[in-house]
């Protein structure tokens, strides 16, 4: 590993040692009841000092990921994977039986009458729209915020519905709507002050920021959403032979 991409910003050696430990854990380069490169091997590696290594190992025997114990080396402890509960589908009918059904919590940041924001690559503007930015969380865990920009003429129509669902079955399901394009786009992104605060992440974790945009068939934006996901509760499948 190059010592100076490592050193690269101020984040504590300690901790960035500890985070390459943890993800390859959870990767299972090392398994339950395998051991971990010697204190040595690691202060090599990572070319850092022994006091650095140490620290980042209680930071992991904390967490309950590993057992080191004094001349026997550092085990690894039986752990449960991170779950992926969500998957980054890439049709319209897939990620409406996605959310449909699914309610998760919701915790309101910001609603309000609104414009579309700048820089919208698809589709044009139907005026006002109704915009709603919230947390979603399921079973305690803050997964993402989204903020969601409604025609005003579809939110009204929908208020009440769209106050405690997912908006998106809520938009397919109206018989007067139709959805003449469907537009996705995700980028791989870091985690920013307000997203770590809200998601339970440290700043410079890995984030999936995705826009989706629906219009009808005069190409009028009559949904959009931007979407920071959690980097760990997202995956990505794709059949490529479809």
């Amino acid at each position: 590993m190059s010592n100076e991409k490592f050193r690269q910003d101020r984040t504590p050696l300690f901790l960035k040692v500890a985070e390459d430990l943890r993800q390859r854990i959870m990767r299972e380069v090392w398994k339950t009841g395998e051991l971990l490169p010697t204190v040595n091997e690691l202060m090599k590696e990572f070319q850092v000092a022994r006091v650095t290594v140490r620290e980042a190992i209680k930071i992991l025997e904390a967490e309950g990921l590993v057992d080191p114990k004094r001349g026997r080396g550092t085990t690894v402890l039986p752990h449960k994977a991170p779950t992926r509960p969500l998957s980054v589908v890439t049709k319209l009918s897939e990620l409406i039986d996605l959310y449909r059904g699914d309610v998760p919590d919701l915790v309101s940041l910001d609603d309000r009458l609104t414009e579309l924001p700048d820089g919208v690559e698809t589709g044009k503007s139907a005026g006002q729209y109704h915009m709603i930015r919230r947390i979603h969380s399921r079973d305690g865990q803050r997964y993402c915020i989204i903020t969601l920009y409604l025609a005003k003429a579809i939110f009204d129509k929908h208020e009440a519905k769209i106050r405690t669902h997912l908006a998106l079955p809520v938009f397919f399901d109206d018989p007067d709507i139709e959805i003449s394009i469907a537009r996705q786009r995700l980028i791989i992104s870091k985690c920013d002050m307000e997203a770590a605060m809200h998601l339970d992440l440290s700043v410079g974790e890995p984030v999936a920021e995705v826009r989706r945009v629906l219009c009808d068939a005069d190409e009028t934006i009559l949904y959009m959403a931007d979407v920071t996901y959690r980097g760990d509760y997202i995956q990505l499948n794709m059949d490529l032979l479809a």
